[in-house]
């Protein structure tokens, strides 16, 4: 009866792990360089200094429907790939010839909806000049716009070491991170934002109490859902 008791507690408590494990978030970005991975690489690497990197740098992949846009032109339903380990957009105009555009060449960007389970809604992505004179180089996706604070995604690529290789001491894979920003629109502050309750709370205290807007279980589950909720709160106040 004891061994069956420790065994029924044993298979609770995995059980609650695979279903907390389940409900946090995977940013889709993140997702589909998982996918990537696992879909094998082998024999394919990029040469960065002295690493060989398997995976990729480039946002939901190479060659995404999109437009492209700065201060003198514009082109839309182009190929493009927005390479995040350097902060570079490849644009393919003509479906032969591509170009690298820097971020200083180019006011903004938008991946199109593609019905696939990472992109389910256009991406817009701004130029660090667009959002914040503070802002590091790069590109930061629009998350929420208001009259009074705008919300931001940033990615960047880093090289990690291979978990499963002991062998190539030269062999690394990217990973893809991201934190979210934001900006108050009188002011050219540009704040990184810590995904916490308390944190989130205690950043906006001297404007409102956003406590009762902020749901620390959709935090977890989905920051973007939870954060636009705060600044609706806030833009609206």
């Amino acid at each position: 009866m004891k061994i069956f008791i420790a065994f029924l507690s044993l298979l609770m408590f995995s059980n609650n792990v695979t279903f907390s494990q389940q409900a946090s978030y995977t940013d889709p970005g993140a997702a589909y360089l998982k996918l990537f991975l696992e879909k094998g690489s082998e024999g394919t690497y990029q040469q960065i200094g002295n690493f060989k990197v398997i995976g990729t740098s480039y946002l939901f992949g190479e060659k995404l429907k999109g437009g492209v846009y700065t201060k003198t032109e514009k082109s839309e339903h182009v190929e493009l790939g927005y390479n995040t380990y350097n902060q570079s957009l490849d644009v393919n105009l003509n479906g032969v010839q591509s170009i690298t555009k820097k971020v200083g060449e180019v006011d903004s960007f938008v991946i199109y909806a593609n019905n696939s389970e990472f992109i389910k809604n256009d991406l817009l992505f701004y130029s660090s000049a667009l959002v914040s004179p503070k802002a590091k180089d790069g590109f930061y996706q629009i998350i929420s716009m208001g009259s009074k604070y705008n919300l931001y995604k940033g990615y960047t690529s880093v090289l990690d070491i291979v978990s499963t290789n002991y062998i190539q001491s030269d062999l690394r894979q990217f990973s893809l991170e991201y934190n979210f920003y934001y900006t108050e629109n009188n002011t050219k502050d540009f704040k990184k934002l810590k995904l916490s309750k308390k944190k989130i709370v205690d950043e906006f205290k001297s404007k409102m109490d956003v406590s009762i807007f902020l749901d620390e279980e959709e935090l977890d589950k989905n920051p973007e859902i939870a954060l636009k909720k705060v600044f609706n709160a806030l833009n609206n106040q």
